[in-house]
């Protein structure tokens, strides 16, 4: 099958971390070349195993979403410049969460400094690092939000139940919300923007495989009607069609890849 995003240039905004670093991967097996963008992107050690795989094709730059974007600053750490053309699209794939298991005994206890943090680098962030960096999104370009199922549905109290010695955990009602937000925006930016070429689309996950333990993944996986995890291969995919031609008909839109979890 021919590389779909041959000869483009894509950011991916958040690109260490977990997840980070595989839409980089996959991107650049699709032939793209990558400007990696997030905190931590220069210590990342998957990150540092791509650039020395595709030294010419991987450009990385610390980036904070909670601060203005500054072009100039941006296009400099880079090595990277307008005038090798304006970008094909941007993956944000920033934002926080707290880990299974680690969240607080009931709803309450989530206080407004918590719900703040949360919006402020899950929504806030995201959008105004957008808004920034819209001059240098091409006609035509793409722009792929990454959701989670949680913004769709509530967390289901069983899959915790195990955690702190049986006494379970909340998670945190901000992040799904914080998600369900981002496809709001998504819709109005991506029916806004339709006119400049720009289209915006949610990409929304179920549960990604990453190191959880045996028991929540057992559990989860008894919620799935394809009883599995998704990995990077069921992912990937789903990706590179928002990015590419072959999705070019598809703005506003929130695609779901949650091996039907969200189907009961």
């Amino acid at each position: 099958m021919p590389e779909r995003l041959s000869g483009k240039t894509f950011m991916v905004v958040g690109a260490a971390g977990n997840l980070g670093p595989l839409w980089v991967q996959t991107l650049l097996d699709e032939g793209a070349t990558v400007l990696a963008l997030g905190l931590g992107v220069h210590s990342d050690r998957a990150l540092s195993a791509l650039s020395e795989k595709h030294p010419t094709a991987l450009f990385s730059a610390e980036l904070d979403v909670t601060h203005d974007v500054d072009l100039l600053a941006l296009s400099q750490d880079l090595g990277w410049n307008e005038s090798a053309g304006k970008i094909d699209g941007v993956v944000f794939n920033s934002g926080i969460d707290s880990l299974p298991g680690t969240g607080r005994g009931s709803l309450e206890e989530y206080d407004r400094h918590e719900w703040n943090r949360l919006f402020q680098v899950n929504v806030i962030g995201v959008m105004v690092t957008f808004n920034g960096l819209l001059p240098i999104l091409g006609d035509p370009s793409s722009v792929v939000m990454l959701g989670s199922l949680y913004g769709l549905v509530s967390p289901k109290p069983g899959l915790y139940s195990h955690f702190n010695d049986g006494a379970g955990s909340i998670k945190h009602p901000a992040y799904g919300a914080s998600k369900a937000a981002l496809v709001a925006a998504a819709r109005q930016y991506g029916t806004h923007l339709a006119g400049r070429g720009i289209r915006v689309n949610t990409l929304t996950l179920g549960g990604v495989a990453g190191g959880q333990d045996a028991n929540f993944v057992e559990k989860f996986k008894n919620h799935v009607p394809q009883a599995k995890m998704l990995t990077i291969e069921d992912i990937a995919g789903a990706m590179v069609f928002l990015l590419s031609d072959d999705s070019r008909g598809m703005t506003g839109q929130n695609v779901i890849v949650d091996g039907g979890f969200t189907a009961w």
